[in-house]
């Protein structure tokens, strides 16, 4: 090299084809797009900010800090006395026993579809999944390079396109749902839904994960989703729970509960993974969940918290966007699903919406293939309730902006 010549620049990273493959989240993005604005958020599906149980924090913290191990590495599968506790809950739930050493902590539920996308699934791999369906969950099936169809499934009482889709795709792995209070939509699977699709699984021999992280949160007066999960109906399923939206974000803690013949084979990829979720917050989940009326409480008044919010966002939707927004009300979870009702694009609609002040998740997200452009995800979880209806104001004013040239140009006709 020439004295004096400018050092050759270092050659780019060599980033792996799954690495390129994987795009931003649509939800993440929409996120930091509204708090770098300012902008009232209806993106966000993360708890209601009173929700979170900080004076019951407060009441346990000092005899989890002193507990044995508190501060050390813990067994990779998990705080036993916590897998117990949630062996005992779905041994309740299916049904059948189910043992201990069939329950992994994971960091989130998130975390269990990893792991089973690890154990269960090569490179161009067939998963089914409902029409639409957790965009997380679409984006981690990429990251494993899986063939991804999606058909509906709770909207199909008799499931009748999955089964032709079965029949179809003879080789598929995995079929993916969300039984209770899905994730975008708000659906649920009713019991002859759930019950089909046990027996489908036992028909085709692929694995049903039933990722229930909205269960507890029914606004009808049953409260918590009433029906046996879709692992009363059949051995080949695993369940995904969570805490994150009952007790905690923060305390990353949720789980899964696999087959006996699998489970050892998904602890084994948890210990290469992370070698084990943080003793600390097992503890404080496990004190959060066995002190006598404190989980019975949280969860009495989370149920009242957000569905007083869900009837706030639905009047303040039809207040000031009228028929413009289809939708179905909610019986649970956090979110509302709606369609623009004339077929706008909401992907644009975002663009005017963000400057306008305002925030939600246009619905392409959510689809593996083919997106209905015209669908929007509003959360009614996280947000005030002076805000979300200041953010429907803010909304229908992106509309109208939106729709202004079209009208104009019927107007020179």
């Amino acid at each position: 090299m020439p004295a004096g010549s400018p050092p050759t620049p270092p050659a780019p990273w060599r980033v792996s084809r799954h690495g390129r493959r994987l795009a931003p989240s649509v939800i993440a993005t929409a996120l930091r797009e509204a708090a770098a604005g300012g902008a009232i958020s209806l993106a966000a599906g993360c708890p209601a900010a009173e929700a979170l149980p900080v004076e019951q924090t407060l009441g346990v913290i000092d005899g989890v800090l002193s507990s044995p191990g508190a501060l050390q590495y813990t067994d990779t599968s998990g705080l036993p006395a916590l897998r117990a506790w949630i062996a005992g809950q779905e041994s309740h739930r299916t049904g059948r026993p189910v043992d201990v050493t069939q329950i992994l902590v994971t960091h989130g539920s998130q975390q269990g579809l990893d792991l089973v996308c690890r154990a269960l699934l090569d490179p161009g791999d067939t998963v089914l999944v409902d029409r639409p369906s957790y965009s997380g969950a679409l984006q981690l099936l990429g990251l494993h390079q899986a063939r991804v169809h999606d058909v509906p499934i709770a909207a199909d009482p008799e499931l009748t396109a999955l089964t032709r889709a079965l029949e179809e795709h003879a080789s598929t792995r995995i079929v993916y749902v969300v039984p209770s209070f899905a994730n975008p939509t708000g659906a649920s699977l009713r019991i002859g839904q759930r019950a089909r699709l046990g027996q489908l699984a036992e028909r085709h021999g692929c694995v049903v994960v039933e990722d229930d992280p909205y269960r507890e949160l029914g606004f009808t007066p049953r409260g918590p989703d009433p029906d046996a999960p879709v692992a009363a109906f059949s051995e080949r399923v695993i369940t995904l729970g969570s805490f994150s939206k009952v007790l905690s974000p923060a305390a990353r803690t949720g789980y899964l509960c696999a087959p006996q013949s699998l489970a050892p084979l998904l602890g084994r990829l948890k210990e290469a993974t992370d070698l084990g979720n943080s003793a600390l917050t097992q503890l404080l989940v496990h004190a959060w969940i066995t002190t006598p009326g404190l989980l019975d409480d949280q969860l009495a008044r989370l149920r009242g918290i957000y569905r007083e919010r869900r009837d706030i966002l639905t009047a303040a939707v039809r207040a000031h966007l009228g028929d413009a927004l289809s939708f179905t009300v909610p019986e649970g979870g956090f979110f509302l699903w709606a369609r623009l009702t004339d077929g706008d694009d909401t992907q644009a609609l975002l663009t005017g919406a963000l400057r306008e002040g305002m925030a939600f998740v246009p619905g392409a997200a959510f689809y593996a293939r083919a997106p209905d452009t015209s669908t929007l995800r509003l959360s009614y979880a996280a947000a005030g309730p002076g805000e979300m209806a200041e953010g429907c104001a803010r909304l229908a004013r992106a509309l109208d902006r939106l729709r202004a040239p079209a009208r104009r140009g019927e107007g020179r006709r």
